[in-house]
């Protein structure tokens, strides 16, 4: 019906310039670009513009690759055409027909621990001429003979067909060596990215003696060591602008070999995982190589102050710097990023000694327009300093306060909305403190007025400042008052609830009366009694709050209007239930990853209307609940017609094989389950031993 009034009546969008089609797909996400690209044909074509096909991946997971059987005998069928194509797990047969249609127009090809021959590997390069990028990541069959790209007479169409590729990933492949890694650069004279992750690297000196003895050209067919490497980078050093050695062995030694190639100019360096790296040759790579943009050095245990000092004080163009689980890195060193005005990237979670104060004397100390992702997870932060942040990066894309169990308050929460409106993605994982009144606001107002106009300290949030704690103060609270002279002196009520049971009434009051609240003014963002509400956030696509205890249905129902939701995580919050879900995924209807793990509230009714109104919904997490059936599996059988993943671990009523139920969703891919009962505290979960065969009668 909608179909026909717009096509008779309505507008003929359709007939729009192809200029303007694009033109407005551009300020779409990819998502939205592949929905709006199945209307008609015509739209079909202009999200088949150039720029957009970069953002699209055809992705093989699990499957048998044959021209013959599904998915690819049906693709061979389609008009569209890929750049981006990604392997993994995946057995091949036959391929001639795919890359003879798609080929020409494959710029990456990535494949991930597949079983692939080395006949078929060859088979689809020489098809690619036009590739760019080329991932083999775990691809142990494939390089386990040491063969590949031996001379034979498809060696000269390879070199014509790799010779534009400018990104190689050879990320833990066990097998590689120095005759191998040579073979491999031979045939692309352009890289300019190389990623060895998790290689087994040897950078002993030692073993240079043992395996070259007398003769260095030659490459060693049993190991890859770091002398024959170091040699390709020098020859390609005016090329190479990336270079990845995470999860290697890779020393301070090793660093002060790479900061000797004077026409070495590298953009980025990863050094994730590296527990060799010494002060000494951190110092002389900040020193030699200061076109360095990009730099990683997370989970590096002996990554210290000195050489952070080092870093911002010969690198001041970084945009992109990488500290997770620094361990040594204190306040002392933190305080030294703030030189670093360029930074648009900063990730300094797990870093245990770092504290609050580290923050606001450092990198929050003045505003900086500039940075756009922040990572502060596990921190040892104050409330102080979450509103120093929020006050402070007003560009931030992306805030991630996951685990910062004492800081993030409904204070904190209120001023990051109000002032950090570009927010796409929002972690609050297991931050405990956030309440209903810090996602709606209401009973807000007065606290966040009072902070502005006396900035210098953070109200105490157990002091009553609003109507709402009046209203919801509990009984033993009220009782245990001093009476005044005037007043008749009242009888002293004894309460015998402990404090665990004090507290689940203190919050059932709460949200009783922040309902009747609700209810009453019929809650509307632009009320002046109100605080800021989540919805301010417009743009925000990733949301996370697992493990946040005290939200509830309130905050589903009259705070989560955001139409650009993608991915939401509400695990663990146990005050979830229908009631909230019902209008959260009315007014959320681009939601495309949900998990609701162990929200033992959650019933049938829920998932029937998830299952719904999220059309896009792709992952599905429900491990844990409890009160599902059966039933919840039919509903998304039903109309979950994009779903690929689904978790329903320890669904107690659930049948023993739930993926037999959902056989005809297309494209689902894995299903997440539990072996069959029983579970733990169920009857019958201990099994009796089967009692022995009886002794044989004598005659």
């Amino acid at each position: 019906m909608e179909r026909y009034l717009i096509d008779d009546f309505g507008p003929k969008y359709s007939d729009l310039p192809m200029e303007i089609l694009v033109k407005i797909f551009r300020y779409l996400n990819p998502g939205d670009r592949f929905a709006v690209g199945l209307t008609c044909k015509r739209w079909l074509e202009a999200t088949q513009y150039q720029l957009f096909i970069d953002d699209v991946c055809l992705k093989f997971y699990k499957t048998h690759f044959s021209d013959t059987t599904s998915p690819v005998c049906n693709l061979l069928k389609s008009c569209r055409h890929f750049q981006n194509v990604f392997f993994s797990q995946v057995e091949f047969n036959e391929t001639e027909q795919f890359f003879a249609r798609f080929g020409t127009h494959i710029h990456e090809m990535n494949f991930k621990a597949c079983d692939i021959r080395e006949k078929t590997f060859i088979c689809m390069l020489i098809m690619v001429p036009n590739l760019r990028t080329l991932k083999v990541e775990g691809c142990r069959e494939l390089l386990m003979s040491g063969r590949l790209f031996e001379y034979g007479p498809d060696q000269q169409i390879l070199a014509n067909t790799l010779q534009n590729v400018t990104t190689l990933s050879l990320a833990f492949n066990r097998y590689l060596s120095d005759a191998l890694f040579k073979r491999i650069v031979s045939l692309m004279p352009n890289l300019e990215d190389l990623d060895l992750t998790g290689c087994s690297i040897s950078f002993h000196k030692g073993l240079y003696r043992k395996f070259y003895p007398g003769r260095p050209d030659d490459a060693s067919e049993n190991v890859l060591t770091f002398h024959y490497i170091a040699q390709f980078i020098e020859r390609q050093a005016d090329k190479l602008k990336k270079i990845n050695f995470s999860s290697t062995l890779i020393d301070g030694d090793a660093l002060e070999i790479l900061a000797g190639f004077d026409a070495l100019h590298l953009q980025a360096l990863d050094l994730n995982s590296c527990d060799q790296l010494t002060n000494p040759g951190i110092t002389a790579l900040a020193q030699a190589k200061y076109t360095l943009q990009h730099l990683d050095f997370s989970k590096s245990v002996r990554f210290t102050d000195a050489c952070l000092h080092k870093i911002c004080q010969y690198l001041p163009n970084l945009i992109s710097l990488k500290l997770r689980r620094c361990r040594a890195l204190t306040d002392l060193g933190i305080t030294e990023i703030v030189q670093l005005k360029k930074l648009h990237v900063l990730d300094i979670s797990e870093c245990e000694s770092v504290t609050g104060q580290g923050i606001i004397k450092g990198i929050a100390s003045k505003p900086n327009p500039t940075l756009l992702e922040l990572y502060v997870s596990a921190l040892n932060l104050c409330e102080r300093s979450v509103i120093q942040i929020a006050q402070s990066f007003p560009s931030l894309r992306l805030l991630d306060l996951s685990y910062c169990f004492n800081s993030v308050s409904d204070l904190c929460l209120q001023i990051i909305f109000k002032n950090l409106i570009w927010l796409r993605h929002l972690n609050l994982d297991c931050c405990d403190k956030i309440s209903d009144s810090a996602m709606t606001g209401v009973g807000m107002f007065q606290r966040v007025r009072d902070f502005e106009t006396d900035n210098t300290t953070v109200p105490n949030p157990v002091v009553s400042s609003g109507p709402l704690e009046d209203e919801i103060e509990s009984g033993p609270s009220k009782s245990n008052r001093i009476p005044t002279n005037n007043a008749p002196e009242e009888p002293v009520k004894i309460s015998l609830r402990s404090k665990a049971e004090q507290e689940i009434v203190d919050d059932a009051l709460r949200k009783m009366a922040m309902m009747e609240i609700c209810q009453q003014k019929e809650f509307h963002k632009d009320d002046a009694s109100t605080g800021y509400s989540i919805d301010r956030l417009k743009g925000l696509r990733v949301l996370r709050l697992s493990q946040c205890n005290k939200l509830s249905d309130i905050s589903l129902m009259y705070a989560f209007k955001l139409k650009e939701l993608k991915e939401i995580s509400l695990a663990k919050c146990q005050q979830i239930s229908v009631l909230g879900i019902k209008p959260f995924v009315q007014n959320c209807p681009s939601l495309e990853v949900v998990d609701l793990s162990e929200c033992h509230n959650v019933n049938d009714k829920a998932i029937e209307m998830i299952a719904t109104h999220l059309k896009r919904l792709q992952i599905l997490s429900l491990e844990r609940c409890f009160q599902l059936s059966d039933f919840s599996l039919d509903y998304i059988a039903i109309h979950c017609k994009a779903l690929r993943t689904l978790d329903v671990r320890g669904c107690r009523n659930m049948c023993a094989e739930p993926n037999l139920r959902l056989v005809n969703v297309p494209t689902l891919r894995t299903v997440h389950m539990s072996k069959p009962g029983p579970y733990v505290g169920e009857p019958g979960y201990f099994v009796k031993k089967p009692l022995p065969p009886p002794m044989p009668k004598r005659f």
